[in-house]
């Protein structure tokens, strides 16, 4: 039998549920997976980062502008970030005019990668990195060991919920906004 074979169809079914950090990180204690009410008492710490253009953003400060933000982790090498991209470019148009903003935090290693895959995908949102790949002082901060990752903050920057992907996250996105 052909190693290949084996290892291959593996290989695909971890691509397909999330790109992973090889090495282990602990879990950010502040970020439970779901907290059920905007009320959450923890705040995230602030980070701060250049964005696409080079110029520094203040997470804490942009979250301020909108109702809720949610902190996307992600790359442009990560197959399932890039498979989920368009659900989460639909999730913002539909709710940007009602508060929602989205902070995309980039592992990539190579700009020109990211600023690619940015413009190909049609983020239209903030966009930053310090192209340090898993070393990623905001995904260190909390803890990301998997990407696609969110969390989700409202105005003040607590955290509202954390770990949502996909359809969960729309959905959850929507039950704030709707109210």
């Amino acid at each position: 039998m052909n190693i290949r074979n084996i290892i291959g169809p593996a290989a695909i079914a971890l691509m397909l549920v999330a790109c992973r950090s090889n090495s282990q990180k602990p879990e950010m204690p502040a970020a439970p997976s779901q907290v059920q009410t905007e009320e959450a008492s923890t705040s995230i710490p602030d980070f701060r980062m250049n964005d696409i253009d080079g110029n520094e953003v203040s997470a804490l400060e942009e979250a301020a502008k909108h109702k809720i933000t949610v902190i996307d982790f992600w790359a442009s090498w990560c197959g399932p970030c890039l498979r989920e991209m368009p659900e989460v470019v639909g999730m913002y148009n539909k709710y940007k005019d009602k508060g929602l903003g989205i902070i995309g935090v980039s592992l990539d290693k190579d700009a020109t990668s990211w600023k690619e895959a940015v413009k190909r995908m049609g983020m239209k949102w903030v966009q930053v990195s310090d192209l340090q790949g898993w070393d990623n002082a905001a995904a260190q901060m909390f803890g990301v060991q998997s990407i696609p990752f969110t969390v989700i903050i409202d105005r003040e920057g607590k955290l509202i919920d954390a770990g949502l992907r996909g359809s969960e996250l729309e959905q959850r996105v929507g039950e704030i906004l709707e109210h």
